[in-house]
């Protein structure tokens, strides 16, 4: 009796046992076919040189700039960065300013004005960055230069370009951001953002281009 008891448990042992090790199989394999699906967005880049401060904003064509100049009205004012790259500033005439830092800027209008008027306290700030833009090319209803808005994203950028094309790849969309030192490209599986993924959403960066295959 004692013999067939022990049989029994050592049965209901062994049974359960495989039931284990059947659960770990299942996990295993949810875990494999996870990592192996092409839903995650991947992000290839190059080493970024380090440095505590971000770079200084260079002022570009169509920028809209804030000239401040200290109990001097009248040479003050907002000014729109011409196509030649210049802004016009009373007395001093065209000054270029594209390719210029603000502070380059406000140096460049000191020397300027420290003509006519003595030792000119100048201040320059971007009221609108609208030379900031973005691309994008391939299987969207209207490629093209899109302006770019402060915080937008991925899909924000697809909608300005009129939306996707029923030809387009949602899996292989591709993000081309060339910076000083390297080309960084994010790979994303658009159909994630369209799930509803915000985390799949890339924030996108002045002259990135948005590839659509």
């Amino acid at each position: 009796m004692r013999l067939g008891l022990c049989g029994e448990c050592i049965r209901l042992r062994n049974v359960r046992r495989e039931q284990i090790i059947g659960v770990g199989w299942v996990a295993l394999l949810a875990i494999t076919l996870y990592a192996c699906s092409p839903q995650a967005v991947t992000t290839t880049t190059a080493t970024v040189q380090t440095g505590s401060d971000p770079p200084a904003y260079i002022i570009g064509h169509d920028d809209l700039l804030d000239v401040i100049v200290w109990k001097q009205p009248q040479l003050s004012g907002k000014m729109t960065v011409a196509e030649d790259g210049s802004i016009a500033i009373p007395l001093a005439g065209r000054v270029p300013a594209a390719g210029l830092t603000c502070e380059a800027l406000e140096k460049r209008l000191h020397d300027k004005l420290a003509v006519f008027t003595d030792n000119p306290q100048v201040t320059v700030r971007v009221a609108d960055p609208r030379s900031e833009v973005f691309y994008v090319v391939g299987e969207v209803h209207k490629p093209g230069i899109m302006r770019l808005h402060a915080g937008e994203v991925l899909s924000q950028g697809l909608a300005e370009a009129g939306g996707l094309t029923d030809f387009a790849n949602r899996r292989r969309i591709r993000i081309v951001r060339r910076k000083p030192t390297q080309t960084v490209e994010v790979k994303v599986n658009y159909m994630r953002v369209e799930q509803g993924d915000l985390g799949a959403d890339v924030a996108l960066e002045p002259g990135d281009t948005i590839m659509v295959p």
